[in-house]
């Protein structure tokens, strides 16, 4: 079997899209499946080439960059036509070479276009992934659901409250649901106090930290306002725990690390310096030492109003690193009894789940953070999901 991947980025670029692109090509070529994907350039490949993996998986760049997540709608049109224009010629140009079986598109939008027309001309079945509803705008969402879903052999939705949404709004009999995977042998944790000192010093971030704080990590886009909104909820109930707490010299050693960039930054800049957190809450920015930040935590938390499956709750349980996370798309299943759900907006659950982990006797620590590994590599490592997808491809 052939499978032609369509996604605008592939690892080691950002987006949870590009991870899960990559990680199904890797497995499926480990499984004798030869796996061709198409994607922009890799804003770390500053040469244009093709990369081979391995011999049943090559990635085919096109000669530009996906946009930036604050990229303005000229910026996002004359991305669509670029990447439509020079997709479709890249696919029809594999093809005489390979003649694959199957095209497989990830979202976001123009990916599931090119599959379409490739389909339409070349009577080739395709699969098409929707990781998310966070769009730009309102209109791609209704056109990527009724001409892209629609007419596709298979739409798989990584949760199944999307897939719950979308039953409800639109006429689809093709939805399935398969969550995000993980390579969780990829991941790591420090297991002393020395090993922590080390990786913080490598991180640079021995200035701020010391081996014995206790780090609770942040990790999310700021491009949509309420991903931020959901930041800011967990800032104010963060504050709440802090004054709650009785040996206030605890309370410094308790560091909050926000990971990532967009135009809402500065709103929760803002709240940082209202609420007088400057000493506990540090904002990295942009990071590319993801799984080194989570081999030093002890939680993550994500607290977002609108999620599919975000791949940084596989991370850090990989990493074996509880999580607390609001209740929406796939994070209370991912989660489940390993760490601790609210709903969006609940600060003062937020704040009462934050006094039970920080309460937890190391044993029941240690406990918890074992038990929220072995979540993962029992029901979302790569060597269950694949499976999956291998069996849905052959069908």
């Amino acid at each position: 079997m052939r499978i032609l991947r369509i996604s605008t980025r592939n690892y080691p670029d950002i987006g949870g899209p590009a991870k899960q692109a990559y990680l199904l090509s890797k497995y499926c070529s480990e499984n004798k499946i030869k796996t061709i994907n198409i994607a922009c350039k890799s804003k770390n490949n500053s040469i244009f080439k093709n990369k081979k993996i391995n011999d049943n998986f090559e990635i085919y760049y096109l000669p530009f960059q996906a946009p930036r997540s604050n990229a303005g709608l000229i910026t996002r049109i004359i991305f669509f036509f670029k990447f439509l224009t020079y997709g479709f010629l890249k696919a029809i140009k594999i093809r005489r070479k390979f003649k694959f079986d199957v095209i497989h598109a990830h979202s976001p939008f123009p990916s599931g276009l090119i599959a379409y027309f490739f389909s339409k001309i070349f009577k080739l079945p395709y699969f098409y992934s929707i990781h998310g509803t966070d769009y730009p705008y309102s209109f791609l969402f209704h056109l990527d659901i009724n001409l892209i879903a629609y007419n596709s052999k298979k739409t798989i939705l990584v949760s199944r409250k999307i897939e719950n949404i979308l039953n409800k709004k639109f006429t689809l009999k093709n939805l399935c649901w398969i969550p995000n995977t993980i390579e969780s042998s990829d991941h790591f944790h420090v297991s002393t106090k020395e090993e922590r000192k080390t990786l913080i010093k490598k991180l640079n971030l021995d200035s701020f930290l010391k081996a014995n704080d206790k780090i609770i990590l942040y990790i999310g886009y700021m491009i949509f306002l309420q991903k931020v909104s959901g930041m800011i909820d967990f800032l104010i109930a963060f504050q709440n725990f802090l004054k709650n707490l009785k040996e206030k010299e605890e309370a410094k050693k308790i560091k909050l690390l926000f990971v990532g960039e967009g135009k809402y930054a500065d709103l929760l800049k803002t709240k940082i310096r209202e609420l007088k957190l400057e000493e506990n809450v540090i904002l990295l920015g942009k990071r590319d030492d993801i799984k080194e930040l989570l081999a030093i935590a002890d939680l993550l938390t994500l607290t977002s109003y609108i999620e599919g499956s975000p791949n940084v709750i596989l991370e850090a349980m990989a990493s074996n690193v509880p999580c607390l996370g609001t209740n929406v798309g796939e994070i209370k299943n991912i989660i489940g009894n390993t760490g601790y759900i609210v709903n969006p907006g609940d600060i003062g659950k937020i704040e009462e789940n934050l006094q039970n982990f920080f309460n937890l006797s190391k044993i029941q620590r240690s406990e918890l953070m074992e038990k929220a590994k072995k979540k993962v590599i029992d029901h979302f490592d790569i060597n269950v999901i694949g499976k999956k997808w291998i069996k849905l491809y052959s069908q």
